[in-house]
């Protein structure tokens, strides 16, 4: 991974990250309340050898000293020199846990020894500290006294500096080790945020999903919590920033379909966002003055007429089924120009009717009927009626959900409508944050009130199309669309279809 990508994973785990270092935090913050006071007094030592009357025998001496120096620290933690303290001060306590107090430190290139005694109480580490002084200088004379006893010990040490008691406890230090845990948290926040994108195939990144699905990015739609409790968010929040984002999706199908009538909205899996899609780009293209009908075809769990607040009836599966017309079993929408043909009932066989040829003849009777025939499709990898429909129909939207759907399972999807000779018109990235690299977040719009659009004639507004060139055949032949084009290019389109427009330009007022 580069840094950047580094940078965008720590963006997106940045709750585990922050949720582990405020951990580490805490926890630093319960061991120093629950770990006592301890204090810590010094003495120190200076080792030397008999003095000699040559340059020769004084280094000789020196190298000696430096050389027993580091022997010396194992005897001052020695349980001897623990009988010797606990002698020197009449203490209770057992020679082996006062030795257990005492450590010992060496001046690098010196003969200087440093004893450090930590204990709960200031008065006994200083106390303790001074008897180690008293005693281990004789310990040392003892050991390092020659067979000759009229001789002097040919190594020897004295006190030079303590017992010296250091100021305030020594442990535990708040600064330090809160802030050793706030940085240990860190590290563990920073490793779980990596073992988690290892491990997880969802899609996160633009890149990631050009490379599943190489087709144009139709647009982002971010992450909106209330589009599960709303999710006609062109209705209900025309101002949000989701809506924006639905709109620009629409802006570039309308530039990129051309002469395409029947548009399919498809996913690899459940819950990508396909319903909550297609029922705002049939509000967005009705709003534009098209005559429009959604065609709720996922005849498994339906929610796009549940959306939009429209009875069912008869629905799909009752014209499929023979028993009601086309013009008799759709609904009117909440906008003028949009109807609803709703799933109906719900049918034993779905693949089957789908796959009917009484499917390909509603589709022909919508084409006629409709400028804009917006299918809601199945998923298309738990059941194959999605891959039917969109063999049927002209162009085809892939819906990819941010951080949820895995990358094999977008893949297998893709390939499986190149397989049946259906060539995805384009790719709607749903759910993206602002970590996803390309991200455009920000607010840019007049606070006014959610309002329901007034009712219009659809006839006065109605959109010239001009007539496709090509339909589908009953058998559901799929025509593949040449309108491969980049996300900027589809927005140049539409510009230009826009100029060519001169009854639809908007006055805009700038601030």
């Amino acid at each position: 991974m580069t840094a950047r990508e580094y940078l965008t994973l720590l963006a997106a785990q940045w709750r585990w990250i922050t949720g582990a270092a405020l951990v580490g935090f805490v926890l630093a913050g319960v061991v120093v309340l629950l770990t006592p006071a301890s204090y810590a007094a010094t003495v120190t030592l200076y080792v030397s050898t008999a003095s000699n009357t040559s340059s020769a025998d004084a280094y000789q001496g020196s190298l000696l000293s430096q050389d027993r120096v580091k022997s010396y620290t194992e005897l001052l933690s020695s349980y001897r020199l623990g009988q010797e303290v606990v002698s020197d001060l009449g203490l209770p306590d057992d020679p082996q846990s006062v030795a257990d107090e005492v450590s010992a430190s060496v001046t690098p290139n010196t003969v200087l020894l440093v004893a450090r005694v930590t204990d709960a109480s200031p008065e006994r580490a200083q106390a303790i500290a001074g008897a180690v002084g008293r005693r281990f200088p004789a310990m040392v004379a003892d050991i390092e006294r020659p067979a000759d006893r009229t001789q002097p010990p040919t190594v020897s040490a004295r006190v030079v500096e303590g017992p010296v008691l250091v100021p305030g406890p020594v442990s535990p230090q708040p600064l330090i080790d809160l802030g050793l845990g706030l940085a240990a948290g860190l590290l563990v926040g920073v490793t779980i945020a990596v073992v988690r994108r290892s491990l997880d195939r969802s899609v996160l990144g633009l890149a990631e999903l050009a490379k599943l699905v190489p087709r144009p990015l139709l647009g982002t739609l971010p992450r909106d919590r209330q589009l599960d409790r709303s999710p006609v968010a062109l209705r209900d929040r025309p101002s949000s920033p989701v809506a924006e984002s639905l709109r620009a999706v629409h802006g570039n199908l309308a530039a990129g379909v051309g002469t395409d009538r029947v548009l399919a909205v498809t996913s690899a899996i459940e819950g990508e966002g396909k319903s909550t899609l297609v029922v705002n780009l049939a509000l967005a293209e009705a709003n534009a003055g098209s005559r429009v009908l959604l065609v709720e075809a996922d005849l498994r769990r339906p929610r796009a007429a549940e959306y939009l607040g429209v009875p069912a009836g008869e629905g799909l599966s009752g014209v499929l089924a023979g028993r009601a017309s086309l013009a008799a079993a759709v609904r009117p929408g909440p906008v003028a120009g949009l109807e609803v043909l709703a799933s109906g009932p719900l049918p034993r066989n779905p693949y089957e009717e789908v796959e009917s040829e009484r499917m390909g003849a509603v589709l022909d009777e919508a084409r006629e009927r409709y400028d804009v025939v917006l299918v809601d499709a199945p998923p298309l990898l738990p059941v194959a009626d999605g891959l039917a429909l969109a063999r049927r129909a002209d162009a085809v939207v892939l819906v990819v959900r941010a951080g949820s759907t895995g990358a094999p399972l977008v893949r297998r999807a893709h390939e499986q409508l190149v397989t049946a000779g259906v060539t995805p018109l384009g790719v709607v990235f749903n759910g993206v944050t602002g970590a996803v690299e390309g991200q455009y977040a920000g607010r840019y719009h007049a606070d006014i009130a959610p309002s329901v659009p007034e009712p219009r004639a659809a006839a006065s507004h109605r959109r010239a199309r001009p007539a496709p060139a090509h339909r589908p055949v009953a058998g559901g032949a799929h025509r593949t669309p040449t309108h491969g084009v980049a996300v900027g290019d589809l927005v140049g389109r539409l510009a230009a279809a826009e100029s060519s427009r001169p009854h639809r330009q908007v006055q805009e007022r700038s601030s």
